[in-house]
């Protein structure tokens, strides 16, 4: 069923596929908000303007939420480096864990990596998350 706008006619309404990752928020970016404020100020009721508080207001949260999103961009990087340090110290240092879906791994980690924003190391051709490890210590030298 149809339904009719305020003045009797019918508008298109565009739909934009949106990433997963890209909702609420963190999908808002200062050019989003700057459009969604001139469609309230185009759609206000003329008899009650938008203050200039109000108008204020907005603004100042924008630029909050905008500074929100660049800080946990911020440090989601800085995590992930964080992780990919610790994975990189462990280069042939002497390991052992196991993988939710893996046998136990035992070896020297001659590789690290990052992946899907986790850390992981490599022992020869196989992959394991650091967060899965057990066990690390030097490994026995070879006389």
């Amino acid at each position: 069923m149809a339904v009719d706008g305020v003045g009797g006619t019918n508008s298109a309404t565009t739909v934009n596929v949106v990433d997963k990752e890209d909702t609420g928020f963190s999908g808002l970016t200062a050019e989003d908000f700057l459009k969604l404020l001139i469609t309230e100020l185009q759609n206000q009721d003329p008899t009650e303007p938008l203050g200039n508080e109000q108008l204020l207001a907005q603004l100042s949260s924008m630029r909050e939420l905008q500074s929100n999103v660049e800080l946990s961009d911020t440090l989601t990087e800085i995590t992930l480096g964080q992780s990919l340090t610790q994975a990189a110290g462990l280069i042939g240092k002497e390991i052992e864990g196991q993988a939710d879906d893996q046998p136990a791994i035992a070896g020297i980690v001659d590789r690290a990596f990052v992946r899907d924003g986790k850390a992981y190391v490599a022992v020869g051709d196989t992959e394991l998350p650091v967060s899965a490890i057990t066990s690390v210590q030097e490994p026995a030298s070879a006389a």
